[in-house]
């Protein structure tokens, strides 16, 4: 594992030690949150992407699918 230093005002570190937090595993978690966020979004933005080559359906067709499943059970 890597370090990573973080710098906060004195007043913060005086607050922090009054909350009972462990503050690296809380960082680690907040950053890894925050980098699978931004996976997400670029993976919807490459979806997106690849929907805009593919033609519409035409209206009523997810409606017309539905039924001919239900007919078939």
């Amino acid at each position: 594992m890597k370090i990573v230093a973080l710098r906060v005002p004195e007043d913060i570190k005086k607050r922090m030690k009054e909350v009972p937090e462990d503050w690296s595993d809380y960082l680690r978690k907040a950053i890894e949150d925050r980098i699978n966020m931004e996976d997400r979004k670029r993976l919807l933005t490459e979806v997106k992407a690849l929907l805009k080559n593919v033609p519409k359906a035409p209206k009523g067709t997810a409606a017309k699918i539905i039924r001919e499943m239900r007919n078939r059970g």
